[in-house]
């Protein structure tokens, strides 16, 4: 006879998006589950905290939950780098389950990092095109230079 079988509570959805870039720190962090999250006995069990680069607590102590969603209110929004979201939730199969995501607020070394290679590579290919348009000009300038002589040295004749 089958039986159903629930899995423990998977993200369906954070917001901002997991390993995210954004420009401005949110004013809430909010993480969707694929099943309802329990309330035991009146008591939320369910916790999101929310720490800035250098591992400050920048979120509400207290969790919003609402049907599947777990959401809290940054405290601080005036950052930038690596935030982490640290969640502990009981799913409704009653397993509790935790895990940790992130993102970025501001510009991001990686960014700038890969427009630092375009413009690295371009600068190659720059390099690389002088480099063979001199080439081109050193053997035309001996060309001429041999033309020169050749008419020189018959005029003297």
């Amino acid at each position: 006879m089958p039986t159903i079988a629930f899995a423990h509570g998977q993200m369906v959805q954070v917001s901002p998006a997991a390993n995210s870039n954004v420009l401005t720190a949110p004013t809430e962090v909010s993480i969707e589950f694929d099943g309802k999250l329990q309330i035991i006995e009146g008591a939320n069990v369910n916790s999101i905290e929310v720490t800035d680069s250098q591992g400050q607590v920048i979120s509400s102590s207290t969790a919003v939950v609402e049907g599947n969603k777990i959401s809290t209110k940054l405290q601080v929004t005036d950052i930038t780098g690596l935030v982490s979201v640290h969640y502990r939730i009981v799913s409704e199969d009653g397993h509790p389950v935790e895990g940790d995501y992130s993102f970025t607020v501001g510009e991001t070394p990686v960014a700038i990092s890969a427009y630092g290679e375009e413009g690295a590579e371009e600068e190659v290919r720059n390099s690389e095109e002088s480099g063979s348009n001199l080439l081109v000009n050193g053997v035309g300038v001996l060309f001429l230079i041999g033309i020169v002589l050749g008419i020189v040295t018959r005029i003297k004749k």
